[in-house]
């Protein structure tokens, strides 16, 4: 009971206390501790968080395509393409390149590297012809499998040339541009998740229209700050004269107005007097589509993002920290057991 219970509380409550006095606490040993190895442990623990989440992944969906559950077909797609990427980057190194180090003939030698960098036999020949003496020339695009380069090697040494094959290093090979792992993240990786990125376009588009439904003031207020974010953001924004809003507002002021006091002279008047004063004031002012600067929308939707949206951040900020706060001083004091599965 002791080993499950009481020596992980006394752990988490040790380790918590340390990391957080260690910011108040002006002692070398604490602040070493604080920044390089609590931090250090928390890599190897998430480390080992991921590796065991994956696991779960792969039992998870092993389940579902095994009693071939709804959706088992994707779930199928999913364990493939986690075997593929564990392969590119732990199993297969997949990314050798060739190097030509010197040649007798040159166009013999561009027959074959021609096919290699996709040029033409003379453009290729005037590549070799151009490298300087000494130098050697690596095909920029490394090949997936050892066996590929070694046969571009024995073809380019057949035709008079000296090439080799150079084995990129582990670990380097993920981020080498035309590797098997990096070939995988660009054209597979990175294509689905923009695909992601733009579905998400449309919930964001449908969750706006439920939003931006008028049954309160608030929902009011949400949705003309987002019209006026939306059309200050896009050029066709700088085009619409502060004027043209300037009338929009008299003409919702004098809804408020009939909506308050519900006197058709009190509406007209307000309205009538509110159209003829911006009709006058931009007669006498030229009409300039940014002026008044207050009812410019690129100038508006600048205001609204940079003043009370930026509130609104800090505050949600300022409740995640109070959150995270709560949270820690709960594990702390052992108040908070669901680590150790209470």
């Amino acid at each position: 009971m002791f080993m499950k219970r009481q020596l992980p509380i006394a752990i988490a409550a040790t380790i918590g206390f340390l990391t957080l006095f260690g910011w108040f606490v002006d002692e070398p040993n604490i602040k070493a501790f604080v920044d390089d190895d609590a931090t250090q442990w928390f890599d190897i623990l998430a480390s080992f968080a991921m590796f065991l989440g994956a696991l779960n992944l792969l039992k998870m969906q092993a389940v579902k395509v095994i009693k071939q559950q709804k959706g088992w077909p994707y779930a199928a797609l999913a364990i493939a393409g986690f075997t593929f990427s564990f392969t590119a980057g732990f199993i297969l190194l997949g990314s050798y390149n060739v190097e030509i180090s010197q040649y007798d003939d040159p166009a013999k030698v561009a027959t074959v590297l021609a096919a290699e960098i996709n040029m033409d036999e003379k453009s290729a020949e005037n590549v070799l012809i151009a490298m300087p003496e000494g130098d050697t020339y690596i095909i920029d695009t490394p090949y997936f499998t050892k066996k590929g380069a070694d046969n571009v090697v024995s073809e380019i040494n057949a035709a008079g040339g000296t090439a080799n094959m150079r084995a990129t290093e582990w670990g380097a090979h993920i981020s080498t541009r035309g590797s098997l792992f990096n070939w995988m993240f660009r054209f597979i990786f990175t294509p689905l998740s923009a695909t992601m990125f733009a579905l998400l376009a449309f919930f964001v588009a449908s969750a706006s229209y439920r939003a931006f439904k008028i049954r309160n003031f608030e929902a009011t207020l949400l949705l003309i700050s987002g019209i006026i974010i939306m059309l200050g953001r896009v050029p066709i924004g700088g085009s619409i004269s502060a004027w043209f809003i300037l009338y929009i507002v008299v003409l919702a002021i004098g809804a408020g107005v009939n909506t308050w006091k519900r006197n058709r002279t009190i509406t007209l008047a307000t309205v009538g007097g509110g159209l003829l004063a911006v009709t006058m004031a931009g007669f006498i002012m030229g009409w300039p589509v940014d002026q008044p600067a207050i009812f410019y929308l690129p100038v508006l939707q600048d205001w609204i993002y940079n003043n009370p949206n930026v509130a609104g951040a800090r505050a949600i900020m300022i409740g995640i920290g109070l959150g995270i706060f709560a949270t820690s001083i709960r594990y702390i004091l052992g108040i908070e057991k669901s680590y150790i599965g209470e």
